[in-house]
């Protein structure tokens, strides 16, 4: 099968034909997709890309993406995510020229567009561009689309795993910034503490997903951002889903326990186990930032 993802990290040197491995024989809504990892490198990968084109999205219909009716149930399942990336990033967007790719239901766009000097937006999906234009945001279809150079700030918030292309994606964007400007990328890890440490079979049937064509470790998302021409890399750990999470999946083999064992939850006890885990690199959460110089 079409597998444009493995050919570009074979060619970029991050595996070979020999370091390819089967890591789990299907995802959670495919019987025919594999998932594959580099015993070289970490990074996981899925065994096709074919089914992957940009129109899978634009053919999703209202906010279902999301299990949501409308866009006000998606941005509140979005909530906690949306408003932690507004604290962690305001600062870089403020008084900014900014566009978020991927941008969704666009929760984030209602937190932080009033910070910014200018808002723009990228949702291949039709019918939630349409509702984000009817509300006044600047949404377009593809980056390609986008009718400027001078982006100061750009953003992907778990996008990045989705792309087909990702290099030629990230070159494209690069071509509409402005000369160091910054690129904030949010990624999953493929050394997730429940895949890496853990391996249980109940997290790797729940995790792998058709859509999520890579996960990437800090080298390979470093050697996709500088082959696309971006500098100054930096990739730093976050941890999304807290010890509360954890346990529940090892008790119970389902997700949801930070909700359901909220009990259990502190926000030291949260900090504390984020930096556990940073320490030995195994995170469920990257987050890259990036320079576009010429």
């Amino acid at each position: 099968m079409e597998n444009k993802i493995k050919t570009l990290l074979c060619k970029l040197g991050i595996c070979s034909e020999e370091s390819i491995t089967e890591l789990y024989p299907k995802v959670r809504d495919r019987d025919d997709v594999s998932v594959l990892t580099c015993k070289r490198s970490g990074v996981i990968f899925l065994s096709s890309s074919k089914h992957m084109e940009i129109s899978h999205y634009a053919s999703k219909n209202d906010f279902g993406y999301w299990e949501a009716n409308d866009r006000k149930a998606a941005i509140v399942r979005c909530h906690e995510d949306d408003q932690r990336r507004c604290k962690q990033h305001e600062n870089s967007i403020a008084n900014k020229k900014w566009l978020d790719v991927g941008t969704g239901a666009g929760g984030i766009l209602d937190l932080l567009s009033p910070l910014a000097s200018e808002t723009l937006a990228i949702e291949p999906q039709n019918t939630v561009r349409e509702n984000l234009i009817k509300l006044g945001y600047n949404i377009h279809q593809s980056v390609e689309d986008v009718p400027c150079n001078n982006i100061e700030v750009a953003t992907m918030f778990h996008v990045f795993e989705h792309l087909i292309n990702p290099i030629n994606t990230l070159r494209t964007l690069k071509s509409k910034m402005t000369r160091g400007g910054r690129l904030i990328i949010e990624v999953p890890h493929a050394k997730d503490f429940l895949l890496s440490f853990l391996g249980l079979d109940a997290f790797k049937a729940f995790t792998f997903w058709s859509e999520h064509l890579i996960l990437h470790t800090r080298e390979t998302l470093r050697l996709f951002l500088e082959e696309a021409g971006f500098t100054n890399v930096a990739v730093k750990a976050y941890q999304r889903y807290p010890l509360a999470n954890h346990l529940y999946w090892l008790a119970k083999g389902k997700p949801a326990g930070h909700i359901i064992w909220n009990q259990v939850r502190s926000s030291m006890l949260d900090a504390e186990y984020e930096n556990m885990l940073a320490k030995i690199d195994a995170t469920d959460t990257l987050i890259a930032t990036a320079d576009a110089q010429e």
